[in-house]
């Protein structure tokens, strides 16, 4: 069970989520394809990062943030990133005078793409500890078929959650 309001908001979007929007681009890397550089890897996840953001701002424009306790969050930009930034950077909109907050910085991998998930997870482990104050939240949301799971378990960095999503179950699994 999730406890983190973030996190559980996180995972409504995710399981908001139409298949037919999400898997525009496949759900899976051939085993040549996640040989691929990084940049060249995020094709496949541009329509999956797209169906999350339309399922996150149904979710703002119904205020569930606030009402989670969250305050006004939106994903924007960071001005202080540098070329290579994670999938979604959202902040805490500062109120009452307060400034604006980072609040956590999130990407999207492909299971069958484990060079990607590798990357993405020192990525986020990055922006976590950045000097100028980091995301409080580093999330890896992690996309594949339970089944293709490694023995070992998935990748996982301290101080990075990670999610996963099962797209035969179209959920997250807990």
């Amino acid at each position: 069970m999730i406890t983190d309001p973030f996190l559980a908001l996180v995972a409504e979007a995710l399981n908001l989520m139409h298949p037919r929007f999400a898997a525009a681009q496949g759900l899976a890397y051939s085993p040549s394809e996640a040989e691929e550089p990084p940049a060249a890897r995020k094709v496949r996840e541009r329509s999956f990062v797209m169906e999350f953001y339309h399922e996150f701002r149904r979710l703002w424009d119904q205020a569930v943030p606030v009402q989670r306790g969250l305050g006004h969050v939106l994903i924007q930009g960071d001005p202080d990133a540098g070329p290579r930034t994670p999938d979604l950077l959202f902040w805490k909109l500062g109120e009452r005078g307060a400034a604006d907050e980072r609040l956590a910085a999130v990407s999207f991998a492909f299971l069958s793409n484990p060079n990607a998930v590798s990357a993405d997870q020192a990525l986020l482990t990055k922006f976590r500890d950045t000097p100028k104050g980091g995301y409080s939240r580093a999330i890896s949301v992690v996309i594949g078929r339970h089944a293709d799971i490694p023995a070992s378990g998935l990748a996982a960095t301290d101080g990075v959650a990670t999610i996963f999503f099962d797209t035969e179950k179209w959920r997250v699994a807990q």
